[in-house]
């Protein structure tokens, strides 16, 4: 059995964690009925947020059910498993069912929640922040590692406790108790090494311990691998040595990071100004120039051995552009050209969903739905009352964000669904007819004495259905 597993911690008493973050997880906790906001645990790969978890509901005797939010992206799924769960009643394990009502709960853990926010998810964060705006009975905790991946709108509903790299000298007292309850006897260098090593992970520092140690009595130095582990390291880690420090192996560092010099350069540029003035930031900005010619070319003529020496520039470079380090603590930020280019890409997605239901309606491709009726229907929406922009958005099967995104005004698209609702008002469909061929014109006389046909009140169109009504 894995370490990591057999002494995860079962209470929050055993958790290593700051004192803060414990009591803001307990009063969370104790307070849900009246507040009922889910919990965000952010923070890197190994610091205890699953094991926090699992504690909490342990301790509370809440039944845990755990989900993965990375096998569990699109917004049907998030409804079905998470919607489902949050505000259904459930059995424990030993068969007994719980009762919100006598205070006995589930609570539902979503791991990687940061992953559901990319454009593959099919709106899994949006199925998600629909839920937890309902109040849900059950209490509900995610679990990010970097939660500024995720939308403003879905952090700003939940209660954010933040988790930070575990200093080593903690680490090492949980590698020595694990070593005394395996009846190994370990030296102190040992599992400081490992500790070092590990950067901060838990979870990783438990797992060189057992590779190291498992099925020895007395664990040394020698024993201990010296390599420094290979690990995801945060990019806000990297920023603060580029920024904070005069460390050259900020550079090696930057190497380790699941990113690109492409991502990197625009962490550095978007951050260089609220660490550097006057001539440190002008030293910088040049050297990030030169960075940026070298990363040109290597789009251009495909030179990837040019990566290094942008690489080098944009980490090393930038770092020794400074006299001395800006003291006190900066919040970094995230390169705010990606939220927009993240809203305008999702803003691009909506206008295509829209175009091909104009587009299917009205015989038309996107292209000449777009530039012939696209903003005629959007004026018309936004400027006539509701009853008639009801029909117009039944016509082409336009659903409230659909409304909202030509119109602006979420008020208008609530009322205008919920007329469609009371009216009960929906679209036919016309693509049976598309078989049948027209016949010659009947003259008035004949239309008023030919009687009625079965075939006649079959493809009848309803009112509410066509687009007869909307000059009326």
């Amino acid at each position: 059995m894995l370490w990591v597993e057999k002494y995860r911690p079962s209470n929050l008493r055993d958790i290593v964690a700051g004192k803060t973050i414990v009591d803001k997880v307990k009063k969370w906790a104790e307070s849900w009925e009246k507040h009922r906001k889910p919990l965000l645990l952010g923070g890197p790969p190994g610091t205890g947020k699953t094991s926090m978890a699992l504690a909490l509901a342990s301790t509370y005797g809440w039944e845990a059910v755990e989900l993965n939010a990375s096998d569990q992206r699109s917004w049907q799924i998030i409804n079905r498993v998470v919607g489902e769960g949050a505000f259904n009643e459930t059995i424990s394990d030993e068969g007994e069912f719980l009762r919100t009502t006598e205070g006995k709960r589930k609570v539902i853990i979503l791991d990687e929640v940061d992953n559901i926010h990319k454009k593959e998810d099919a709106g899994g964060e949006g199925a998600l922040i629909k839920i937890i705006k309902r109040k849900p009975p059950q209490p509900i905790i995610l679990i990010a590692n970097d939660p500024y991946a995720l939308s403003r709108e879905l952090r700003s509903i939940c209660e954010f406790v933040s988790f930070r790299r575990i200093d080593y000298r903690s680490v090492v007292k949980v590698l020595r108790e694990i070593c005394r309850k395996e009846g190994i006897k370990a030296d102190i260098d040992a599992l400081t090494l490992i500790a070092k090593n590990s950067g901060g992970d838990l979870r990783a520092a438990i797992n060189d311990l057992q590779a190291a140690a498992e099925g020895k009595d007395h664990l040394s130095i020698g024993d201990v691998v010296t390599a420094t582990r290979t690990q995801e390291t945060d990019i806000f880690r990297v920023i603060q040595k580029i920024f904070k420090s005069f460390d050259p192996e900020v550079y090696s560092k930057s190497m380790l990071l699941d990113e690109s010099p492409e991502d990197i350069i625009w962490w550095v540029s978007e951050n260089v100004p609220l660490e550097y003035r006057g001539e440190d930031l002008l030293k910088a900005s040049l050297v990030l120039s030169r960075a940026d010619i070298f990363l040109g070319r290597v789009r251009r003529r495909q030179f990837y051995r040019l990566w290094k020496y942008a690489g080098y520039l944009m980490t090393v470079g930038v770092q020794q552009s400074k006299k001395e380090p800006h003291k006190g603590f900066t919040r970094y930020r995230r390169p705010a050209i990606w939220q927009r280019m993240m809203h305008f890409r999702g803003r691009r997605e909506k206008l295509r969903k829209i175009l091909a239901k104009i587009g299917k309606a009205s015989h038309l491709s996107q292209k000449k739905a777009y530039s012939e009726l696209y903003f005629l229907i959007k004026t018309l929406i936004s400027g006539i009352e509701v009853e008639r922009a009801a029909r117009i958005s039944v016509f082409y099967d336009f659903d409230a964000d659909d409304i909202e995104f030509m119109t602006g005004d979420a008020a208008k698209a609530e009322a205008i669904m919920k007329y469609i609702d009371e009216h009960n008002l929906h679209r036919v469909d016309e693509s049976f007819l598309s078989g049948f061929e027209e016949g010659p014109e009947l003259e008035e006389k004949e239309i008023e004495e030919k009687p009625e046909t079965d075939l006649d009140k079959q493809v009848r169109k309803p009112k509410d259905a066509t687009l007869d009504l909307f000059f009326d």
